[in-house]
Formats: structure tokens, C-alpha cells, sequence
């Protein structure tokens, strides 16, 4: 018999280590293969302040507790702050979700005296591992869950936090075993039936203090760590109060005096953000069936897989999650309690928050997502026990019916795993790596690069390069303007990189600026990135060639071309008067004949500064790109018209002679074979 025990646990260690192997293989591949995220960034660069500059952005800044915080800073101190040593970070409590998870799941299935329920007679050499069973299987599926995988690749606090409310609950329900009487719940290797009865109170405190302390920790690193705590609060009140057991509700009591205690100070005069923060990115006013649907989705599949699939999904495994607690309850009534107020308490506090501010993302409840994989697990193992349950000819049919469970789970994950590892639709960040490479490789003195949405990234990426968030806000305004003309003033280059349209600055307000204050010499894709390069005036004015010919109400000051067969030519313009119509810019490259071989009508400045907008005084400068293909001599002729009767403006010279066409020639240039 004690051989067979001890081959019994063996197995186990080994199955539980190969299954943290396996989760910790998915955790490190590629982990710095993306470029870091916008949070995460921000996360790396806000710990490395100093340690009283911390403090005050925890309490003034951040949105979460300290702990991660301070944590990632010792961390980042040891291991350094490159992107494998700060994701590693996170990988970290991902792996070690996975033993905390068998662990929990081992403690809550263990079965109590009080039962009376003995194990069913054919499960053979299985009967000393039967608790192992459901617990392997929340830990396979927590180690290979793609959502859980993509956040343990992610510099936030979405992997400590489960980790931390695991070791918790483990604790929490260790005490309570103990209180309830059921002393089958092993501490080493021999339990406590060799113990004498004076000792066991000793024990129950001992688990109550190290749930404190973990509940503490949990608390200290996500707010939404309270949802958990009210739905264990409901959970013990329930029972201790219909069992009438009043020395376990009044340690309980006890306990929850600390926590608060210890809480309150920090949530109460520590922070300011409880009540003024709102994600800019998260949602509100979700109805409460979203907030369900979509977490059950994320937490099972991932955000790695079409939505369409999700949609398709999330209602079989909702209607499996609800059939496999109705069916635990009626063999295990108070941990079908437990799970339920596990994810419906913190869910149902999650759209209420979310109702008048954007406080509602998927990952804000990941402290609860191992309550789906335990949930699943009990499900996985009811069907494996009917398989030893039914008779011998619908076996073949539940053999089907786990594999079919267990294979759609392995592949969905497979498939999940897939996209976010290679394919770049499912990227968590674009690739601000290359992106600010690029820039550093091709960087000349006087460079300075602008960005018109908040993000860290670039900040991380830039190395000694000089970054600039402009607008400050989601708008521009006068302020935001005068720091551009200092910039024009102090810079000779500006490199742009501008915001997805609708994102940030959404009225482009910065590139408006500089298509019209600037020269665009070019626009380069690097991933979703447009990113742009402008000459200054203090760059371009000593290289514009004047004209000083009148067109309407402006003058064409002077003008610059480089390139032959890709002709770069920029106009600049001076409005004298206000305009009455919005204006068409011609730039016509012409033959001997007079025909025109290839040309570029626009309104001016990228079309992002008509005519009409134009203000006395101002100068606009206005860039055309021309593609001409064939060889020859030509020569660049300009003006305006109106779009809409094709009637050139009226253009003069500086002496008041009207030219013929209402053209301005340019220059000649000449297109080699």
C-alpha cells in the first residue's frame, strides 16, 4: 500500500511539474519578440522614477495599488529594464498561477467526513489520485490558456493579481476546512490525524492570518480584488450563519477587522484615483449580459480569435457553465455556492461601476478567470466519472463526448496561440521597435521627433532621440501651437508620427500644423505607422529659390525642387487677402509641345489648409509630389484654379504684367533615359 501512495504522489509531482513546464515554455517564447505596448512602456518608465516620485505617481497617477509598482521596481533594480527582464516579470506569476490553481482546485474537491461518501468501486488504482484528477486538469487549463499567456507577456499587473487571489483562497479555504471539522486536509506528508485537538486551533488561526496577509497583498495590487473579497464575504456569512456556527463567523468577523484596518488608510487618504480615474479605453454603460458574455469569451478563448467566433461560442460554454453548477450542487452545495459568487459577485460589481464611467475591460476581472477554468474542470472530470458510472455500451459515446470537450479546448488554444505568436493582425503592439530604429539610423543633428497622441512606447524605443507629445490633451490648442513654432524655431527636422485618425487628436491638429508651416519630404510605412519627415523653415528658407508672382489674393513667394523622375516641388506662399473660394494648386510638368506629361492638382498643403483659410500675412507651404516616366526635357508651370469652373486664377509678376495662361513657369528639368 505504501508503495503504491508513493507511486501515487510521484505521479503527481510530475504531472504538476510537466504542466508548469509547459506553461512556462508558452510564457518565455517570443517574449520580447513584440515591441512593448503603450501601458507597458509607461508601466517600465514610471517605476524607474525615484522612489518618493514613485510614491506620489501611484497616489496621483496610476490607477492601480502599489504593490505591483514597487514590486516591478526591485525587480527592474536586479534584472534590469529590457523588455525579456520586465515581461518576465509577468511571466513569472503567469507559471505560477498554474500550482496555485491545482492547489485550490485540490483543496476545495478534497471530500469532507461529513459526507459519508465513498468512492465509486471501480475506480481502481484511480481511487488514490481522484481529487488529482479535476486538479490536473484546471492546471492544463490554465497553463495553456492563450489569455492568460498573452497577459503573462504583458508589463502590467494582470498575472499578479490571480496569482496573489489564488494563494488567498487557498488559504481561505484551508481555514475553512479546518473550522467546519473536516481534518482530512493534509499538511505534509502524514495530515493532522496524528495531531492532538489542542493543536488544531493553532493551525485554524495559522491559515486565517496567512489569508490576511495574501488577502492584503491581492487587495494592494488590484482594486477590483474587492469584488472577490464581498462574494468570499457572502460566501462564509451564508454558511457559518446557517450552520450556526458563531466562534467561525466571529474569527471571520476578526479577520475582515484587519483587512479593513489595514485597507482603508491606503484607499481612503493613499490615492485620489478610486474616484476620479476613467480608462480612456475601457467602456461604460455595458449591459450586465456583455460583461458576462464578453469575459466568459476572453477568459476561455482569448482576444487572439475572430469576434465572430467568440459571438458564435460564448453561449454553449455560458449554458455548460450553469448545467456543470447545477450539477455540482447537488453533490457539493457549498462549493457550487463558491464558485458561483466567485464570478457572478465581482461581475455584477464590474457593470455596475462601469455604468456612468468608462471603467469596463475584460482584463479588469482576470482575478476571477480561474474560476472559470476550475469550473471547467469539474465539468471535464463529471463526464470522466460517468465514463466509470454507465454501462459498458454507451462507453464509446462518453469517451467521444471528453475527447470531443478536450480536443476543442486544445485546438481553440492551438489556433488562439497561433495568431497571437505570428500573425501581425493579432499583434498586442506595432512595431515601435523597427520604428524608432529607423529614425535613429537615418537621424541628423537639430532632429526632433513629435508624436500627437499619449503613448510611452516611443519614449521607451527613442533611446538619446528628443520625443514630444503633442497636444497635450485630445485637442490642440494655443498652447500646443506655440510649442510647434518653438520647435520650428529651434529644430531644423521634425519627424511626425501621427495617431490613427479618430484615436487621438482628431482633428489632426498637429499635422494640419506642420503640412502647412513645413516641407514633408517624405512619408514612410513602417507597420501601421505613416511616419513623416519635415524640413523646418530654419532648414528650408535658404534653399528657396523666389518668384514673388501674385496669384489672386497671394503671392507665390518662392519655390524648391530636388528629384527628376520622383520630382519633390514645394511652393510657398504668402495670403495677402482673404480668399472667397477654395482654391485648386496645378503643378504641371510640360513638354516642348505643350503637353502635359505628368502633373498634381490638389488643395494646398495636403488639402489640409484651403484657401479659404488662409490668413493675411501667413505663409503656406505647399508640397507636390509628380511620378514622370519618360525622358526628356520639360518645364514646371503652376497656378490655381476654381474646381468647380475650371477658370485659372488671374496670375501677375512682380512688376503687374498679367502672364499669358495665368501660369507661372518655373524652371526647366531634364529626365536622363
Amino acid at each position: 500500500m505504501r508503495d503504491e501512495r508513493g507511486r501515487v504522489i510521484n505521479r503527481t509531482w510530475v504531472a504538476v511539474l510537466a504542466i508548469t513546464l509547459v506553461a512556462f515554455i508558452l510564457r518565455v517564447y517570443r517574449l520580447d519578440f513584440i515591441s512593448l505596448r503603450g501601458d507597458e512602456a509607461f508601466t517600465v518608465i514610471f517605476v524607474q522614477r525615484t522612489w518618493e516620485g514613485l510614491w506620489k505617481g501611484i497616489s496621483t497617477i496610476e490607477p492601480n495599488p502599489p504593490l505591483p509598482y514597487l514590486a516591478l521596481r526591485v525587480w527592474i533594480a536586479v534584472a534590469g529594464a529590457s523588455e525579456f527582464a520586465t515581461r518576465y516579470f509577468s511571466a513569472f506569476f503567469g507559471v505560477l498561477c498554474v500550482p496555485l490553481l491545482y492547489r485550490l482546485t485540490r483543496v476545495v474537491t478534497v471530500r469532507s467526513d461529513a459526507t459519508k461518501q465513498a468512492p465509486p468501486p471501480h475506480w481502481g488504482l484511480l481511487r488514490s489520485a481522484r481529487n488529482d484528477i479535476v486538479a490536473w486538469i484546471a492546471a492544463a487549463l490554465i497553463a495553456i490558456n492563450p489569455y492568460q499567456i498573452w497577459h503573462s507577456q504583458d508589463v502590467r499587473n494582470y498575472t499578479m493579481w490571480p496569482a496573489l487571489s489564488l494563494l488567498a483562497l487557498i488559504f481561505l479555504w484551508r481555514w475553512w476546512r479546518l473550522e467546519i471539522g473536516d481534518w482530512r486536509l493534509e499538511i505534509g506528508k502524514r495530515g493532522l490525524s496524528h495531531l492532538p485537538w489542542r493543536a488544531v486551533p493553532g493551525f485554524v488561526i495559522f491559515n486565517l492570518s496567512l489569508y490576511v496577509l495574501t488577502t492584503l497583498a491581492s487587495l494592494y495590487t488590484h482594486y477590483y480584488d474587492t469584488f472577490i473579497l464581498v462574494a468570499e464575504n457572502i460566501f462564509v456569512f451564508a454558511f457559518a450563519l446557517s450552520a450556526r456556527r458563531w466562534r467561525t463567523l466571529a474569527r471571520w468577523i476578526g479577520a475582515q477587522i484587519v483587512i479593513g484596518l489595514l485597507y482603508a488608510p491606503w484607499v481612503l487618504f493613499g490615492t485620489n484615483r478610486i474616484t476620479t480615474y476613467g480608462e480612456a479605453s475601457a467602456e461604460s454603460g455595458v449591459s450586465l449580459l456583455d460583461v458576462f458574455s464578453r469575459t466568459l469569451a476572453s477568459f476561455m478563448l482569448s482576444d487572439t480569435v475572430p469576434d465572430d467566433f467568440k459571438a458564435i461560442v460564448w453561449l454553449p460554454l455560458a449554458l455548460a457553465l450553469v448545467a456543470i453548477l447545477i450539477l455540482l450542487a447537488r453533490q457539493n452545495r457549498a462549493l457550487a455556492a463558491f464558485l458561483f459568487l466567485w464570478i457572478a459577485i465581482p461581475t455584477l460589481a464590474q457593470f455596475i461601476v462601469s455604468i456612468g464611467r468608462p471603467l469596463f475591460l475584460e482584463r479588469y476581472l482576470n482575478g476571477i478567470a480561474p474560476a472559470y477554468y476550475l469550473a471547467l474542470a469539474i465539468g471535464l472530470r463529471q463526464i470522466q466519472y460517468a465514463v466509470f458510472s454507465i454501462q459498458k455500451a454507451r462507453l464509446l459515446i462518453r469517451n467521444s463526448l471528453l475527447g470531443f470537450v478536450g480536443l476543442f479546448f486544445l485546438l481553440t488554444s492551438l489556433y488562439a496561440l497561433g495568431n497571437y505568436y505570428f500573425d501581425p493582425a493579432y499583434a498586442k503592439s506595432p512595431n515601435w521597435r523597427a520604428l524608432m530604429q529607423y529614425i535613429k539610423d537615418r537621424r541628423e543633428p537639430d532632429d526632433f521627433v513629435v508624436q500627437n497622441f499619449a503613448e510611452m512606447a516611443a519614449i521607451y524605443y527613442r533611446g538619446d532621440l528628443p520625443v514630444l507629445t503633442v497636444p497635450k490633451d485630445y485637442w490642440g490648442t494655443p498652447a500646443d501651437e506655440k510649442i510647434l513654432r518653438q520647435l520650428n524655431s529651434d529644430y531644423r527636422r521634425i519627424w511626425f508620427i501621427p495617431a490613427s485618425p479618430g484615436w487621438w487628436d482628431d482633428g489632426q491638429f498637429v499635422e494640419k500644423f506642420l503640412a502647412r508651416n513645413d516641407e514633408r519630404i517624405s512619408e514612410t510605412p513602417i507597420d501601421i505607422f505613416r511616419l513623416q519627415l519635415y524640413l523646418t523653415p530654419r532648414e528650408f528658407e535658404s534653399k528657396m529659390i523666389p518668384v514673388d508672382a501674385r496669384v489672386g489674393n497671394a503671392t507665390l513667394v518662392g519655390y524648391r525642387v530636388e528629384g527628376a523622375r520622383n520630382l519633390h516641388l514645394v511652393l510657398y506662399w504668402r495670403a495677402d487677402k482673404p480668399a472667397a473660394k477654395d482654391f485648386t494648386v496645378f503643378a504641371h510638368v510640360v513638354a516642348a509641345d505643350n503637353r502635359v506629361v505628368a502633373q498634381h492638382d490638389g488643395a494646398p498643403a495636403f488639402a489640409f489648409h484651403p484657401t479659404t483659410a488662409w490668413q493675411p500675412g501667413e505663409r503656406v507651404v505647399d508640397v507636390h509630389e509628380i511620378q514622370i516616366d519618360d525622358a526628356g526635357t520639360y518645364t514646371i508651370r503652376v497656378g490655381m484654379y476654381d474646381p468647380t469652373t475650371r477658370a485659372r486664377v488671374p496670375v501677375f509678376d512682380a512688376t503687374g504684367t498679367r502672364l499669358p495662361n495665368d501660369q507661372i513657369v518655373l524652371t526647366q528639368i531634364t529626365i536622363a533615359p
